[in-house]
């Protein structure tokens, strides 16, 4: 047998424990690839969190039972909505298996984005959510906060978990919440676009976040079937009796409603238009008293002495996304809504004012008011609710909430104050039983921009170019020392 030499059997070994290494070195990559693969974590270093997924959101997900696929119809060029939105959904489907995310590139993918927008019927930029042959729409307007005070529009909040979470909802529940506004008493409509109108409550609560539409109810002897809420927006006249039975009826059934009433003065200017609502309300432990709010320790620059900011809060889930952070929320010309007392039903204070607020009742001498044994003592509140506290096996509970103003949920104050459409949001969402889309408010956006001045940029560009030029040196130096 021929003896391998010396030379030849390093050179084995050597080729060997190369092998060897590159060998172990591949089977180390490939398991930490696996690994990484399935149980990778992410990680969101956003001041405000807005790549993160609330609890609520994740017990959603959790409980997925069908499969959800989103499909995103945004262009790249759109970078203040588009990362945000591809970051956040990737989460989803993170979380969940039964979540997939399509992203469709508009400019490079034209053909598949046509072809795609007509299965789904996308006639707008945005998000579509899709579960079997049901689906929702989420359109680009309604992701975000616009803010246009300044000139130039910018984002102030991302609203995606909220609208997002809202839509796998609506499709597990397979059906959108009904709700009702009335009309024919002087309530705010839903398509007037005005300072006074809700069109902007309207857009959002979101296209598909409910079935809204508005409902005559005099002349009708009960509220329609399949009501899943009642919405008296802002009346400035009075209902009659069978209407009120009819609102009765629906509540002692387990209905929900959302009263919001205003301070309308009476044409002799010596007190407030009686809607008949207020002695209705008192049979659930409301007392909407004949007063306006003031409080002086509250008023919001250059707006009148009416318009008042509120940040005391019940302890109640409508209002815990609120509770101690010093959110808030924006009111006009109000009026108080108190706790009474009824039997069966419990009735929690939701928004308050300061301790220096009260309830003017000298309406006759306004708009000089002062602080008399007369009035209603602060804090005064400005919203409760009511529900019932013990019901019948089978026997669903009442839920109302009653503001003593309309004028919050109003366009004009929407505008100007994000955090009233939270509250309209938490509000209804309570009403209608879901209680997961509670506290996910909308993420503040990180603006962060880099200024620097001309003397700034012309030292980081020497910089660049010193520090090729800086390794071509030392690379030189340490081969000439190589070579001695």
């Amino acid at each position: 047998m021929p003896q391998i030499s010396t030379e030849k059997r390093r050179t084995l070994i050597k080729t060997g424990t190369l092998s060897a290494g590159v060998l172990l070195l591949a089977a180390l990559l490939l398991i930490l690839n696996y690994f990484g693969w399935k149980y990778y974590k992410r990680f969101d270093w956003t001041s405000s969190q807005l790549y993160s997924l609330s609890d609520k959101t994740r017990k959603v997900l959790k409980g997925l039972k069908q499969d959800i696929d989103f499909i995103v119809f945004l262009s790249p060029d759109q970078q203040e909505l588009y990362q945000p939105t591809t970051e956040l959904l990737q989460r989803y489907g993170a979380a969940s298996p039964r979540v997939h995310v399509r992203v469709i590139d508009l400019a490079k993918n034209a053909i598949e984005a046509q072809s795609l927008g007509q299965k789904y019927g996308v006639e707008t930029q945005g998000v579509v959510v899709a579960s079997g042959n049901d689906k929702r729409m989420v359109a680009s307007q309604d992701l975000a906060e616009i803010d246009s005070q300044d000139g130039a529009p910018r984002i102030t909040g991302f609203k995606g978990e909220q609208l997002f979470t809202s839509a796998i909802l609506q499709l597990s529940e397979g059906r959108k919440p009904k709700i009702l506004f009335t009309t024919g008493h002087g309530e705010h409509a839903l398509d007037d676009q005005g300072g006074h109108g809700f069109s902007g409550a309207q857009s959002l609560l979101g296209r598909d976040n409910f079935d809204l539409s508005e409902w005559a109810s005099l002349g009708q002897a009960a509220v329609p079937p399949g009501t899943d809420l009642l919405v008296i927006g802002g009346p400035t006249s009075s209902f009659i009796q069978p209407e009120l039975d009819a609102f009765s009826a629906y509540l002692d059934n387990g209905g929900r409603m959302l009263v919001m009433l205003d301070p309308t003065l009476n044409p002799a200017g010596t007190g407030l238009v009686d809607t008949h609502l207020e002695g209705w309300l008192a049979r659930y432990g409301i007392k909407a008293e004949p007063d306006i709010v003031v409080d002086p320790e509250a008023l919001v620059p250059f707006y009148g002495p009416e318009t008042i900011y509120l940040k005391s809060y019940g302890d109640h889930p409508v209002t815990k996304a609120f509770a101690g952070g010093s959110v808030p929320v924006l009111m006009s010309l109000s009026r108080s809504a108190r706790a009474g007392s009824a039997p069966g039903i419990k009735v929690t204070d939701l928004v308050l004012t300061s301790a220096k607020g009260w309830g003017e009742t000298g309406l006759a001498h306004l708009p000089a008011v002062s602080l008399d044994p007369s009035d209603v003592q602060g804090p005064v509140p400005v919203g409760v609710v009511a529900e019932s506290a013990l019901t019948a096996p089978g026997k669903r509970a009442m839920r109302l909430i009653v503001f003593g103003d309309s004028d919050f949920a109003t366009n004009q104050l929407l505008q100007i104050n994000a955090d009233n459409g939270l509250l309209l949001a938490n509000a209804l969402n309570w009403l209608v039983e879901r209680e997961e889309l509670l506290g996910i408010p909308p993420k503040k956006t990180e603006q962060v921009r880099l200024a620097l001045t001309g003397d700034e940029i012309r030292k980081i560009y020497l910089l660049a170019a010193f520090l090729p030029i800086l390794a071509v040196v030392l690379g030189g130096f340490v081969f000439v020392r190589r070579r001695r």
